[in-house]
């Protein structure tokens, strides 16, 4: 019987958060309410069909704009916004996600999947560049804890995640990307290529690439709206993994 892999021999799927193992666009709505509350009417109503228009036609209407969150930021500083005024928004969404009046979807399938992947010895990490203030509740609150078993907070992306991953694999954070071994051992979805894909690739790491708007922003294993449609990415990615552990 084939010795079970150790903590750095497992197969390590790193997950984004917003967009990925829950989305929805009624938080990024929300958030929007409350960034306009902080303008005068005029440009506070701009900023909500701002964000409306985005929704609906994704990177042709705010190419700078790599999600909606993304969008309602761009969008607030254009009106005068500074960063704490956006930060309190961000703080008094967080808070209402916790909260049974915030609709929020959890994609049955990627859950079941993950399930299943950790059950055969794959790690699931959370990483996210939101704070850890108020994240516990919200991952209670979504049913996701079981999902995971180490969650990142204020990861920093891209750069972070990068660090993240090669702790994950037990590399120095000095050794050039190109000398970096053993990288096909981790996965990473999301939905921003930027801070969630390119870190990994650049290791040489598997990415899945949640492409919601159509961006196209750079290369990865898989590319798909819909993170239904990436599924069998993971899936295949996991079973070559550990078809290699066990001989």
């Amino acid at each position: 019987m084939a010795d079970q892999p150790t903590h750095r021999q497992q197969p390590v799927l790193v997950t984004d958060f917003d967009g990925t193992l829950y989305r929805g666009d009624a938080p990024v709505r929300y958030y929007a309410r409350r960034a306009a509350h902080r303008l005068d009417t005029g440009p506070g109503r701009e900023l909500l069909d701002g964000l409306d228009r985005y929704l609906d036609q994704g990177a042709s209407v705010l190419p700078e704009a790599v999600d909606g969150w993304e969008a309602v930021a761009v969008l607030g500083r254009r009106h005068g916004l500074d960063e704490a005024a956006l930060n309190a928004a961000f703080t008094e969404t967080r808070a209402h996600m916790e909260g049974p009046g915030c609709a929020l979807d959890v994609p049955a399938a990627y859950a079941q999947l993950l399930t299943e992947l950790r059950a055969d010895g794959v790690r699931v990490v959370l990483a996210t560049n939101s704070p850890a203030e108020g994240l516990d509740p919200l991952l209670r609150r979504l049913d996701v804890l079981p999902l995971l078993d180490g969650i990142v907070a204020g990861t920093g992306k891209p750069a972070g995640l990068e660090r993240l991953l090669r702790r994950e694999l037990g590399l120095p954070q000095d050794a050039p990307a190109d000398a970096v071994a053993g990288g096909g051992r981790l996965l990473v979805i999301g939905d921003h290529w930027r801070n969630d894909i390119a870190p990994g690739l650049r290791i040489g790491a598997v990415g899945a690439y949640i492409d919601r708007f159509g961006r196209a922003d750079g290369p990865a294993h898989g590319t798909a709206p819909l993170i239904e449609d990436l599924l069998d990415t993971v899936r295949n990615w996991a079973g070559a993994r550990l078809t290699a552990d066990r001989n």
